[in-house]
């Protein structure tokens, strides 16, 4: 059960987040820019400088997002099922003899 767990929680869990998390920003650059995000590189009404910003700023919480709810997936399923539930990478005797 804790392998099937942590798919559901880690690869699951962290594509949800990221849609989450596009969503949200995406409401509050609209809000806060009143215009939309600026998808299309090669529209002449969008700025280098909006562009490059609206990049940064949806890459960087997606990704803080992403690595909140593995983190916690790890966590949770390391708590209830047990390290070996976790992909050898991610466990702890892993991380401790230096293995990637």
């Amino acid at each position: 059960m804790g392998k099937i767990a942590w798919k559901i929680l880690g690869a699951g869990g962290g594509a949800l987040a990221a849609l989450a998390a596009r969503k949200a920003l995406t409401l509050v650059w609209e809000k806060s820019m009143d215009k939309p995000v600026p998808v299309n590189p090669g529209d002449e009404d969008t700025g280098l400088a909006e562009a490059l910003a609206w990049t940064i700023v949806s890459g960087v919480g997606v990704a803080v997002v992403q690595l909140v709810v593995e983190r916690y997936a790890i966590q949770t399923v390391r708590s209830r099922w047990g390290d070996q539930a976790l992909p050898k990478k991610l466990r702890a005797d892993a991380n401790e003899t230096g293995a990637v």
